[in-house]
C-alpha cells in the first residue's frame, strides 16, 4: 500500500478562562516584633476545615498573648480574589494567619 504525504496541521490551544490581567505585586511587610496588644487577622480561604484550624491557632495565640485581639476574615469565594477583604485585613490587622482547608 502506497502512502501519500499528509498536509501539515496546526492547532491553536486557547485558555478557556480568557486573558487574565496581571496582578499588582507588592513586597512583604516587615515582621511584627511582638504580638502583644496587636490585632491578628485569622484569614480563612473558605474551604472545609480552615475555620477549625484557625480557632485552634487563636486559642494558642491568645494564651501566649492575652492582650492580642483577633479578627476572623473569610473569603466568600474559593476561586475569586476578594480585594475588599484584603484591604480590610491590611487596614485593621498588624499580622495575620492564613489557613487553607481540605
Amino acid at each position: 500500500m502506497k502512502r501519500t504525504p499528509s498536509a501539515e496541521v496546526t492547532l491553536e490551544v486557547l485558555n478557556p478562562r480568557g486573558e487574565i490581567p496581571a496582578s499588582l505585586v507588592k513586597g512583604l511587610s516587615p515582621r511584627v516584633s511582638d504580638l502583644a496588644g496587636r490585632t491578628i487577622g485569622l484569614f480563612d480561604n473558605g474551604k472545609e476545615g480552615a475555620e477549625e484550624f484557625l480557632i485552634a491557632i487563636r486559642d494558642l495565640l491568645s494564651a501566649k498573648f492575652p492582650t492580642a485581639t483577633f479578627l476572623h476574615l473569610r473569603k466568600l469565594s474559593v476561586l475569586q480574589p476578594d480585594e475588599a477583604l484584603y484591604n480590610t485585613a491590611a487596614q485593621k490587622c498588624d499580622a495575620f494567619v492564613f489557613a487553607m482547608g481540605d
